[in-house]
């Protein structure tokens, strides 16, 4: 790095300002200051005024240096600094030096040099370390390649001895074969001259194929044994798999026996409950039944309360009526003559012209009235076709009413026949009846029981109906019009209304309904 003077060297100059000064900071400031006090004058030297810092001499135009003589940089500036090494020195030059701009560019204080060499040093820096990054990364690329050269030499020579070792023991077998080929020829001819006869000793390769002839045939055996055992083992899992199939077979049957018990369990169990529950509901029917019918009594006493005294206001009306008549009789009795009439106020000549109608007495009646008043006459007449209908249903259901109450009342009188359990009452029956009146008190308690029994069976049957009846309705209530005439056409009804419709049908499957649950009844009782 350059050195930076922090004084000024022409700080002794006449009218020199320090912080002005532009060579303030220059390395060769002392020399500059020291030629200037000499010369007096600044122009060029006795060395041919090529600057402060002269170049080395050289001879025939070459260096003899290393590195090679640069001259120091322009810093940009046009004033004295800067044309100060170019031979000229404009500072003494110029008579009118405060007067006029001695530099092109203002001073900014020397921070920029600092500025320049800073980057310089960091782009230097980071072209060392990118260059060191390369180095590093051949030497370690050549350190691989050293090492996979020797690994492939070590691997050639592996290689290379164990060729060798087969090739030794290549030939150390065959020099054992030559060896007993001489050794078995040798000893074929001793025994030959021994024995006089021929003599076949076996070679080296039939003593081979004779062992590995035995090696098969054994081989062949163990096979046919392996495959024998095989076969039987396949045998063995066959029977063990068909057992197996049969003995699920029969776990699931018994499984599904089970379930099927169970579910009989079941069903049985809620149709006991139902019934059970379903005569609990009857039972809880009947006592409301029975605890509404002194209302009832009482409404109805009301109606006919009610009715017999519209009754007497009605014969009262009449009585007035038949009076008021009987006074007109009776005036018109007590009356004149047509012709004593007629002589005394002889009427009068009815008016010329044609008479007009009177319009309260005449009415006019257009097609669309007509039409209003059929419509209105049928209607009527399917009115009273349904109160005809719902009288006879009604009447129908009194009837069945009566006869479920009676079944109710021999059923309760049966239960009452049961021998009683216990002793008391056992004494208590056979006691003797001592008179006529406790009979008579007897019976009308049982007449009157009776009576109640039936009534709250009656009750209990109508309130079953109208049940059957409400159920059906609600099924029946989202039915569109076609679906209805089918089945007013299936039940061998007329249709004529859609509610009309509903009501007929829902009357009919309940009536069906109750039927059934008679004759479930019915059943049940006789079982009892």
């Amino acid at each position: 790095m350059a050195y930076r003077s922090n004084g000024c060297h022409f700080r002794h100059l006449p009218g020199h300002f320090i912080r002005k000064c532009p060579f303030r900071f220059q390395p060769n400031g002392a020399e500059m200051a020291a030629r200037i006090r000499e010369n007096g004058s600044g122009g060029y030297n006795s060395r041919g005024g090529q600057g402060l810092l002269q170049t080395p001499t050289q001879s025939s135009g070459t260096s003899n240096a290393i590195v090679p003589y640069q001259a120091p940089l322009d810093r940009g500036q046009t004033g004295n600094g800067g044309n100060y090494q170019r031979g000229g020195n404009t500072y003494y030059r110029r008579r009118n030096y405060a007067d006029e701009q001695r530099y092109s560019k203002s001073w900014s204080g020397g921070y920029e040099d600092w500025d320049r060499e800073r980057e310089r040093d960091e782009k230097l820096d980071r072209m060392y370390g990118l260059l060191s990054e390369q180095v590093e990364e051949r030497e370690r690329r050549k350190h691989e390649s050293v090492k996979l050269e020797l690994l492939e030499e070590e691997k050639k020579k592996l290689q290379a001895e164990e060729e060798r070792r087969i090739q030794a023991n290549k030939e150390r077998e065959q020099q054992e074969a030559r060896l007993g080929k001489i050794v078995r020829t040798s000893v074929k001819a001793v025994c030959e001259s021994a024995l006089g006869r021929k003599v076949d000793i076996p070679e080296d390769d039939d003593c081979e194929v004779a062992k590995l002839r035995k090696e098969l045939e054994e081989l062949r055996a163990k096979s046919s044994e392996a495959s024998s055992s095989s076969r039987e083992n396949d045998h063995r899992l066959e029977a063990l798999r068909k057992e197996k199939e049969a003995l699920l077979k029969a776990r699931h049957q018994e499984s599904e026996e089970e379930r099927l018990v169970k579910e009989i369990a079941e069903l049985r169990s809620r149709n006991e409950q139902h019934t059970h529950d379903n005569g609990k509901h009857d039972e809880i029917l009947a006592l409301q039944l029975q605890i509404k019918e002194p209302s009832g009594f009482r409404a109805t006493l009301e109606e006919k309360n009610a009715e017999v005294s519209m009754l007497k206001s009605e014969n009262q009306h009449l009585k007035r009526d038949v009076a008021g008549l009987r006074g007109d009789f009776l005036a018109l009795r007590g009356k004149r003559g047509s012709g004593v009439i007629t002589q005394n106020s002889p009427p009068e000549e009815p008016a010329k012209g044609k008479a007009r109608a009177d319009p309260s007495t005449t009415a006019i009646y257009t097609p669309k009235d007509l039409s209003a008043l059929h419509k209105a006459y049928k209607e009527a007449l399917a009115g009273k076709e349904m109160a005809l209908k719902e009288a006879q249903m009604l009447k129908d259901r009194m009837a069945r009413m009566g006869a479920s109450r009676i079944r109710l009342s021999a059923r309760r009188q049966s239960a009452k026949k049961t021998t009683p359990r216990n002793l008391r009452t056992c004494f208590q029956e056979m006691e003797e009846i001592p008179d006529d009146d406790v009979a008579d008190k007897t019976q009308g308690e049982e007449r009157r029981l009776e009576r109640e029994g039936t009534t709250a069976a009656r009750d209990l049957e109508v309130a079953k109906l109208a049940a059957f009846r409400d159920i059906r309705l609600r099924e029946l209530r989202q039915v569109k019009k076609s679906d209805m005439e089918e089945a007013c056409a299936n039940e061998g009804i007329t249709y004529v209304k859609l509610d009309q419709a509903r009501g007929d049908i829902a009357e009919i499957r309940a009536s069906r309904n109750y039927d059934a649950w008679l004759k479930e009844k019915d059943a049940a009782d006789e079982e009892d």
